[in-house]
C-alpha cells in the first residue's frame, strides 16, 4: 500500500490558489481533514485534499442543478 504525500497548509494554499488563512478556515471548520503538527502546523494528505475538492465540486453541481447557484 502506497502512503499519501503529506502537504502543509502553505502547499495546499498554493495548489488551490487561495490564501493560507482560507485553508486554515477549512481545517478549523472540519471541511478539510488535517492533523496538527506542533503548535500551529497541520498536515493534509493528498487523498484528503482530493476528497475535499470532489465534495465541493459535487455540492456546486447540485446547487447549479437545483437552480441555487451562490
Amino acid at each position: 500500500m502506497q502512503e499519501d504525500k503529506m502537504l502543509t497548509i502553505e502547499e495546499v494554499a498554493e495548489r488551490m490558489r487561495v490564501n493560507e488563512r482560507t485553508v486554515r478556515n477549512w481545517v478549523t471548520s472540519g471541511e478539510l481533514l488535517a492533523f496538527p503538527v506542533g503548535k500551529r502546523g497541520y498536515r493534509i494528505s493528498e487523498s484528503d485534499l482530493h476528497t475535499f475538492v470532489e465534495a465541493r465540486k459535487q455540492r456546486l453541481q447540485k446547487q447549479v442543478g437545483d437552480g441555487k447557484e451562490e
